[in-house]
């Protein structure tokens, strides 16, 4: 199974493009979604400095049947809406490829940041599919889901699971390096350096799963690198 993150560039006649593009300062974040025989219906957390003026324009988009306030912010700068549409055109891609999205999708300034889980041949067929419906489209990153076995040597997870579970992380730490070593039996040298890659590794990957880092990788790629012993 895969994990991808991409952009996706909404069109102007889909109200949640339009709007969005007319407020840049404003952020919406879809919090649900339930597709219905005549269109769909999202919950919708809304942050701008003129919440109420987002609130109008999105209640007087084209497609846009009915909008409820759930929750207004007494500043006026944010609000929870119940939001029904006749034209859901986002989840079409969706439903195609069959996978599903991670909730919060959110969408500034015309553009939605889709987060989706499945095999590769389902994240081709959104690709596919988003392409015949006219979006445009970046992708952030596709990474292969990696169980901690692949992730890191025998050795690297033994001594991982020994840190944690001594107190090696906690504040104060309960155990010393030294310690440490001793009760699995290598020297501190050896747990030190042992230690420092596992570390490295799982940071590293997390970061690429979790964090947007500003680097020259290429968002296509696959991780290749074998572990350290």
């Amino acid at each position: 199974m895969a994990r991808a993150r991409l952009q996706v560039d909404l069109p102007d006649d889909v109200w949640v493009g339009h709007v969005t593009r007319a407020h840049p300062e404003a952020t919406l974040s879809v919090l649900s979604v339930l597709p219905t025989d005549a269109g769909g219906v999202a919950l919708v957390s809304l942050q701008a400095d003129d919440a109420p003026a987002v609130v109008r324009d999105i209640e007087s988009a084209e497609t846009v049947d009915e909008v409820e306030l759930q929750r207004a912010a007494e500043d006026v700068r944010e609000a929870v809406l119940r939001v029904e549409t006749s034209d859901p055109r986002l989840l079409v891609p969706l439903r195609d490829s069959r996978l599903p999205v991670e909730h919060p999708v959110v969408v500034t300034d015309g553009t939605a940041t889709l987060t989706v889980a499945g095999s590769r041949d389902r994240l081709s067929a959104l690709a596919s599919a988003l392409e015949t419906m006219g979006f445009g489209y970046t992708v952030e990153y596709v990474h292969d889901a990696i169980d901690a076995e692949d992730l890191l040597t025998e050795g690297q997870r033994e001594l991982l699971a020994a840190a944690i579970r001594t107190g090696y992380y906690d504040t104060p730490r309960e155990t010393t390096l030294t310690e440490l070593a001793d009760r699995q039996g290598i020297a501190k040298s050896t747990a030190s350096e042992r230690l420092h890659r596992a570390e490295g590794t799982v940071i590293k990957r997390f970061a690429e799963d979790g964090l947007d880092l500003d680097t020259d990788r290429s968002p296509l790629a696959t991780p290749t690198d074998t572990p350290d012993p």
